[in-house]
């Protein structure tokens, strides 16, 4: 059975989605990943890597004058979000698969996902929730729920969970930057949708706001929480500098936590980076934070570093 996924990503993710893409091929079985290109940069380079799991879409085939009209108030953070659900859409359409798996271009897969579409069964769709550590429940801004794993089966059930949530992703608009009507509508779902499974194993989207709450152990190289695989990471914030540096976003890991996770996740990207190159050797984009040269940002890095927050790494720590 082939798995579909899709995820989306604009040129500033690409080394991310590759490695995305490589975590899947070492831990997962017969796959396609539809990968919906933000910019042209990016699907262009992906059209060159010629790939037949590796799918890419270029955003205008999403585009009708009703989301036309959504992208011209959104900003690009913004149209990103709202295009989760299209891509979703697009692929069941075109691609005649009975299911879709909506993932984060940011994540890695340390096991193999079948343990959480066993969980699902036959339920028309999965959530994942944040499961906040306790001191940094975000809840009330950003959901109970994270988009990172959300699987919609292609029948009337799946298409009512992607039809809800398009409608709420389409209420995005610039004017509102803090208000995140796509992510916080999936509150609701298990109550308009009982159906839908909330998925319950720890190794489902273990990240930075949520790994403090957990025991981590290492069992034959593949991280454990609270003695179960860690099935995908989710690697919030994670971005570089110009000089080389790694920030690891900052809420406070540690060193067990970068040495289980960010590690690998540094050396997947450099493996990324170089089967990027092959295709263009100039190709140069990645998420890059601003350096330490304006009185505001200096004043953060202290903040950060005086409630033990700062994990900026050079490159060479990684070696």
């Amino acid at each position: 059975m082939t798995r579909t996924y899709c995820t989306l990503f604009d040129r500033n993710y690409l080394y991310q989605a590759v490695a995305l893409y490589r975590s899947l091929l070492r831990n997962a079985t017969d796959f396609k990943l539809y990968a919906l290109c933000m910019d042209a940069t990016a699907h262009a380079l992906l059209k060159r890597m010629q790939s037949d799991t590796l799918i890419p879409v270029g955003v205008e085939e999403l585009l009708t004058p009703e989301v036309a009209a959504v992208r011209a108030r959104t900003t690009h953070g913004q149209f990103c979000w709202v295009c989760q659900p299209l891509v979703c859409e697009w692929v069941l359409d075109r691609s005649g698969a009975d299911m879709v798996t909506y993932l984060e271009a940011d994540s890695l897969f340390f096991s193999d996902p079948q343990v959480l579409f066993d969980e699902m069964g036959d339920c028309p769709g999965t959530l994942v929730p944040h499961n906040f550590s306790a001191e940094f429940d975000n809840q009330a801004t950003a959901g109970r729920f994270c988009v990172q794993f959300n699987a919609f089966r292609n029948n009337v059930a799946g298409r009512s969970l992607l039809a809800y949530w398009r409608e709420s992703c389409f209420k995005y608009d610039k004017s509102a930057p803090t208000v995140y009507p796509g992510q916080t509508s999936l509150d609701d779902w298990p109550i308009r949708f009982p159906e839908v499974c909330v998925i319950t194993h720890p190794g489902a989207g273990v990240a930075p706001w949520n790994v403090r709450g957990y025991a981590l152990g290492v069992v034959d190289s593949v991280p454990h929480v609270d003695g179960r695989p860690v099935v995908f990471y989710h690697f919030h914030q994670y971005g570089r500098y110009r000089n080389g540096a790694h920030e690891l976003g900052s809420y406070p890991l540690t060193r067990a936590v970068i040495d289980s996770f960010y590690r690998p996740y540094v050396d997947e990207l450099r493996r990324a980076e170089s089967v990027v190159r092959q295709t263009d050797g100039t190709f140069g984009y990645r998420r890059e934070y601003a350096d330490c040269n304006t009185l505001g940002r200096c004043l953060e890095v202290l903040k950060r570093k005086a409630r033990r927050r700062y994990n900026v790494y050079p490159d060479a720590y990684f070696s």
